[in-house]
C-alpha cells in the first residue's frame, strides 16, 4: 500500500543550519515512518526540487511570515486539504503581532503548533482554540549535586 504524503515548507534548509531547518527536519524524519515526506522551502516547487511528490494530503508550514506564500499557493489549490503552521519564534515574539501576512496565516491554518508551554499566551485570543503544545524530545538532564564551592552558570546568546 502506497504511504500518504505530505509536505513540509521551511524558510531554512540543510546550509542554514538554524533552528527551522533543525526542527523541519526532525519532523521529516519522524513522520517519514508513515508519510512520504517533501521537505521544501517552497511550495508548489514547480518540478524544480528533487524529491517533488505532488500528490501531498497535507501541509505542515514553519514559520507564519516567512511561509506564507505557500500557505496561500495552498490553500487556493487544495481548500479542504489540512493546513498546519509550526509558528517560530520570531512568528510568536515579533511577526504575528505587526506582520499582516503571519496574521493572514494565523487564520488560514486549520491548526496551530507551538514548541513551548508559554507559546499560546502570544497568540490572539481568537486563535488559541486551535493551538496545540509539542515539546520536542531531549534527553533529561542529569541532577548535579550542589556545591558551595562554584558558582554554576549559563549563559545564553
Amino acid at each position: 500500500m502506497k504511504r500518504p504524503s505530505l509536505v513540509i515548507v521551511t524558510p531554512a534548509l540543510a546550509d542554514a543550519n538554524n533552528g527551522n531547518w533543525q526542527t523541519a527536519r526532525r519532523w521529516a524524519r519522524g513522520l517519514s515512518a508513515h508519510y512520504r515526506v517533501l521537505l521544501t522551502d517552497r511550495w508548489p516547487n514547480d518540478g524544480q526540487i528533487d524529491g517533488q511528490i505532488g500528490d501531498e494530503a497535507l501541509m505542515i508550514a514553519l514559520h507564519a511570515r516567512r511561509s506564507a506564500p505557500a500557505m496561500v499557493a495552498w490553500r487556493a489549490a487544495h481548500p479542504q486539504r489540512p493546513l498546519l503552521l509550526v509558528l517560530t519564534g520570531t512568528d510568536l515574539y515579533r511577526d504575528i503581532a505587526q506582520d499582516a501576512s503571519a496574521q493572514a496565516s494565523l487564520a488560514s491554518a486549520d491548526a496551530l503548533v507551538v514548541l513551548n508551554p508559554l507559546g499560546p499566551q502570544q497568540l490572539p485570543l481568537q486563535h488559541r482554540a486551535k493551538c496545540h503544545v509539542l515539546l520536542q524530545s531531549c534527553s533529561q538532564r542529569r541532577k548535579l549535586p550542589k556545591t558551595g564551592r562554584h558558582l554554576r552558570a549559563l549563559m545564553v546568546g
